[in-house]
């Protein structure tokens, strides 16, 4: 997301739970189980499916700490290929599934734990436990 609060105006929101079938993964690789083993030919394969799908370069500050109040940041240059973008490829059979947004909330820092509590999301995940 470009911006965090963005996130909030999504009805829906994409978790990227995936389900995966190895043969038809290592399939779409060129590969079958048996060449697992061979690293060559392993690295080859990634090579070949990797530069088939869109690079994404994003530029970014790193803070560095270096402790006693000292920090640095520095500029950085990331490079990933999206999992997701192999759902494009023809030899990829993928489906997706809508589902609400609240499922798919995520909670990855302390300070979002007073939002996560008003938007409902911990009402939804206390409703799937048992407490005793």
């Amino acid at each position: 997301m470009p911006r965090e609060e963005d996130e909030f105006g999504l009805s829906y929101y994409n978790s990227m739970t995936t389900w995966i079938s190895l043969d038809r993964l290592l399939g779409a690789f060129e590969l079958a189980r048996s060449d697992l083993g061979d690293a060559v030919k392993v690295a080859a394969a990634i090579r070949n499916l990797a530069a088939r799908m869109p690079t994404y370069i994003t530029l970014k500050d790193v803070k560095k700490r270096w402790g006693q109040g000292q920090e640095d940041i520095f500029p950085v240059a990331q490079y990933e290929k999206l999992w997701s973008d192999m759902s494009a490829l023809p030899e990829i059979e993928s489906r997706f599934v809508v589902v609400p947004r609240r499922r798919g909330q995520q909670l990855k820092d302390q300070s979002q734990l007073d939002g996560w509590l008003r938007d409902g999301s911990a009402a939804h995940v206390e409703s799937l436990c048992e407490w005793e």
